[in-house]
């Protein structure tokens, strides 16, 4: 291969893809450069889902660059999980047949976890159904229950692999607001770095924290502004650990607002961290995407509109 893409993008629809083979190649070559997961790619290949002019397209196949290949998607039990005792209470940033971002309100678990209430990935597949939609949609990222803003939904099996490995590979960039007792020892505007391990804490379990045992995590964090002992920041995780925001930001003295699991003072709107943006690459049309919710109005009763403008 010559470093060009085997495939793009033709039509993208709510029950498949159509996409033109941009490179003579065979039929699992094209299979795995499409999902980018082993696999996955021999699932498809197994369930007959790529064809052409009708036809289901044989493993070892030849395709010739310009050919038009379908892919539909695969829906197995879709109808099976949704719950229209539910409610229709999902703030959707975007939506599209392979993604959905939605903004998740204080107090929500993103997945069940085995007591029977209510989930934010429960709504959405309630939304989906009610639109009309195939109910299939599983979280990219998570958000601690008290966390508001963006959690990001795959909404098909042949592509969530690729969203995984942005993920994984930290191409996937997050962006927090985050309101702190204290300021940062930096100058207003200036990025600090922090780079510090973190761990469970081995005397309470909800715990984490920063020990030289633990795995690697790193922050980034600015000052958008500081009133009356209180900071706005801007926060990007670098890695992905359990409450790593909120143990570095303790860490160095800034704890959370509404924070008390780690030092933070109480606040009448509760847990001050909010998941504000995300870029990442779109795996179908290759599209960067900018997504970012409203801000909360708890932020900006503290900080006034100026620092988000």
């Amino acid at each position: 291969m010559n470093g060009e893409p085997l495939w793009e993008s033709v039509d993208l629809r709510d029950d498949g893809l159509v996409l033109r083979v941009m490179q003579p190649t065979d039929t699992r070559a094209l299979a795995l450069a499409l999902v980018g997961s082993q696999a996955t790619a021999r699932r498809v290949l197994a369930r007959g889902q790529l064809r052409s002019n009708g036809a289901v397209l044989r493993h070892d196949e030849r395709l010739a660059a310009g050919s038009l290949v379908e892919l539909p998607f695969h829906r197995a039990d879709a109808q099976a999980s949704q719950d229209p005792s539910l409610p229709d209470a999902v703030r959707v940033v975007y939506q599209d047949p392979v993604l959905l971002a939605v903004d998740k309100p204080a107090g929500l678990l993103v997945h069940g976890d085995g007591t029977g209430a209510d989930t934010l990935a429960a709504r959405v597949r309630t939304h989906l159904a009610r639109e009309g939609r195939p109910p299939v949609a599983q979280a990219v990222q998570r958000l601690d229950v008290e966390t508001t803003g963006l959690v990001l939904f795959s909404l098909t099996e042949e592509f969530q692999p690729a969203l995984d490995a942005q993920v994984a590979g930290h191409e996937m960039r997050k962006r927090y607001l985050a309101a702190t007792r204290g300021r940062l020892p930096v100058a207003p505007g200036e990025w600090l770095h922090v780079d510090e391990p973190i761990a469970r804490d081995r005397h309470d379990a909800r715990r984490m924290r920063v020990a030289r045992s633990g795995k690697p995590a790193r922050t980034q964090v600015r000052e958008l502004r500081c009133e009356q002992g209180l900071s706005l920041l801007l926060v990007e995780l670098l890695t992905g650990r359990r409450h790593q925001i909120r143990v570095h930001l303790a860490h160095m003295g800034c704890p959370l607002l509404g924070d008390g699991l780690y030092g933070g003072p109480r606040h009448d709107g509760g847990l001050m961290l909010h998941a504000w943006e995300e870029r990442l690459m779109h795996p179908v049309t290759g599209e960067r995407l900018h997504l970012r919710t409203d801000v909360p109005d708890r932020f900006v009763r503290l900080f006034g509109e100026e620092p988000f403008a």
